[in-house]
């Protein structure tokens, strides 16, 4: 049985792409997605590429349930006590100060013990934006989820992820399921107006990709708030790590070829960021429990918008 529920909804232009990449990868693969749909599911989420140099967006989403959380917790604490008693935050830019870089293998063995899945979107610069007629037009017809005057790179990263949030409720949620969902704190999300038009946002897109008129509460929190519980720090670090890593590695990664599924390999380079390279090898190796896969977005050869589904594995590199 299949996890992934695909919409097929074409006008959801490249988030149905997206969602079919997924489903191909999983036809192909039955143990590519963990159900995550008994209990309250928890997403956690963070981002990497926001700036000028970067040649992808890449946006992380942890996606488990509370019940399967509650089994790692413990595991969390006794990490903690040994590795890194005094309450440091775990994050992808930080692993260079040595404790955090001591600890940081440590760590990913930590993740890798919880059942759930880590899903990272990789989007290539050159594919531009994706919204028809651009982002100024989405916000004059939407024109309560965004505020006036907000820039156009604003309103396609609020789409962006609003959307990728819509995809994941729609492939992996129940409707009468509740969720919380724990995001990076950033502008899109740094203020109580901005969270209300987002909020509306993901509603509209859950809605046009499910049709669900009675979904369960979806609870959200950043990791600014004041009552955001340690463990949920831990938590953000793995879509954190995730991203960082992920970005780093964009150049290193197929983006797709001309069949419905392929198998590459990929050489190991020593002189890679070494954070992204333990990442790498970490992917790897038999890391536990917790399944993780890219979906990148990318032009092939022609120019012609690509989606694929990527799982990676010890030698040989296996791409779906």
């Amino acid at each position: 049985m299949t996890v992934w529920r695909h919409a097929d909804k074409p006008e959801a232009g490249y988030g149905d792409l997206l969602s079919k990449a997924m489903q191909i990868a999983e036809e192909n693969d039955g143990q590519l997605l963990w159900a995550v749909d008994e209990g309250p599911q928890v997403i956690v989420s963070d981002y990497s590429g926001q700036h000028r140099q970067a040649t992808h967006e890449v946006y992380s989403f942890l996606v488990t349930t509370w019940n399967e959380l509650q089994g790692w917790l413990p595991l969390r604490e006794a990490f903690r006590a040994d590795w890194l008693p005094d309450g440091r935050r775990m994050s992808f830019k930080q692993l260079r100060e040595p404790l955090r870089r001591r600890a940081y293998p440590r760590f990913l063995e930590l993740v890798g013990r919880l059942k759930g899945n880590l899903i990272t979107v990789m989007i290539d610069n050159r594919v531009g934006s994706f919204v028809d007629g651009g982002p100024r037009a989405l916000a004059e017809v939407l024109d309560d989820c965004f505020a006036a005057g907000m820039p156009d790179a604003s309103i396609e990263k609020v789409y962006r992820l609003a959307l990728f949030v819509a995809l994941l409720q729609s492939g992996l949620r129940q409707e009468r399921q509740p969720s919380l969902w724990i995001s990076d704190h950033d502008e899109t999300l740094d203020s109580f107006d901005r969270r209300e038009r987002f909020a509306r946002l993901a509603t509209y897109l859950t809605y046009g990709l499910t049709g669900w008129r009675n979904a369960a509460d979806q609870d959200f929190m950043t990791t600014e708030a004041k009552n955001l519980p340690a463990w949920a720090e831990d938590l953000a670090a793995i879509p954190d790590i995730a991203a960082g890593a992920c970005a780093q590695l964009s150049g290193a990664l197929p983006e797709f070829l001309a069949q419905r599924t392929w198998t590459v390999s990929v050489p190991h380079e020593v002189d890679r960021d070494w954070r992204a390279r333990i990442f790498g090898d970490w992917l790897t190796t038999p890391h536990g429990i917790l399944r993780h896969v890219l979906l990148r977005l990318a032009p092939d050869s022609q120019g012609e918008i690509r989606a694929s589904a990527q799982k990676v594995q010890r030698q040989p590199f296996f791409i779906l």
